[in-house]
């Protein structure tokens, strides 16, 4: 009885051995800016291992650009891995641009038209100029792969035109491989299942459509629910769909009126994640 309980103890002890994750300090290869209009969420980005030289890879689970009146960029980035071995780092990277808060106080004491023409800071990741450290792992972790998806039909909260339940056609931007296999083709329709919908009001209330669920086909005709949270807002929208005067003169609208869902898939290419 005595050796049993010694070698569970030995057992435990090893697996938390096992399980301990080691620091890793890592430099992008390249320069990861958020003003770079070519970058977009589901990208694979590329580092490299400051102490070892390997190269490690990682995928952007969410990019926000920045903004008026002082509204920063973000990044996400996760799912990091070895690039020629199965080594998984565990965590993710979460990064601002920088908040320019001396002119956010100018805001606050109600000095807005000084601070609304005021970009937020851009995310600026540079080869070994910036460090960050994600951490080891010998567990092989589930990835995410995500799904870029584009609006198939037009989206309007104009016309009270969208109701809950209604089902909103999307479609695949280009092949999705899930474990080095095609999983679903370029161009596949993809339905988003309206969860909520609410219309504009005054003074910064802007139309929004959620989504928690897609329904789609994979490449064996095999009909798939990917359950993932997408939030369509009339304001967020325009940072990318609009140059960026048409954006200053849309951002100072909305403290009058907020602004409506209008996506017209002929005239805009908007860009949306889901992830598997």
């Amino acid at each position: 009885m005595i050796k049993r309980i010694l070698l569970i103890c030995i057992l435990l002890t090893g697996l938390s051995s096992f399980a301990e994750e080691v620091p890793v300090t890592i430099t992008p290869i390249q320069k990861i800016s958020t003003g770079d209009k070519h970058l977009k969420e589901g990208d694979t980005v590329d580092f490299t291992d400051v102490n070892t030289g390997e190269e490690i890879t990682g995928i952007i689970k969410e990019l926000t650009p920045n903004g008026f009146a002082g509204a920063p960029a973000s990044i996400l980035i996760t799912n990091f891995k070895y690039k020629n071995s199965d080594k998984i780092l565990n965590g993710e990277i979460y990064i601002k641009g920088g908040e320019h808060k001396k002119y956010q106080n100018l805001a606050d004491n109600g000095i807005a038209p000084a601070a609304i023409i005021i970009r937020g800071g851009e995310v600026i990741l540079k080869p070994k100029k910036t460090q960050l450290t994600v951490f080891f792992s010998d567990y092989i972790n589930c990835e995410d792969t995500p799904v870029k998806i584009t609006p198939a039909q037009k989206i309007s909260t104009c016309y009270d035109e969208i109701e809950v339940g209604d089902k909103i056609k999307f479609k695949t931007i280009k092949d999705v491989y899930k474990n080095g296999k095609l999983y679903i083709k370029k161009d596949t329709p993809v339905y988003g299942i309206v969860d909520y919908v609410t219309d504009n009001g005054w003074a910064y209330d802007n139309a929004q459509i959620d989504f928690k669920k897609f329904q789609t086909r994979t490449t064996d005709g095999k009909i798939i629910t990917i359950t993932n949270p997408l939030a369509i807002n009339g304001f967020e929208i325009l940072k990318f769909k609009s140059n960026r005067p048409a954006q200053f003169f849309n951002y100072c609208g909305v403290a009058f009126r907020g602004k409506e869902i209008e996506i017209t898939p002929e005239k805009e290419q908007l860009e949306f994640n889901i992830w598997l």
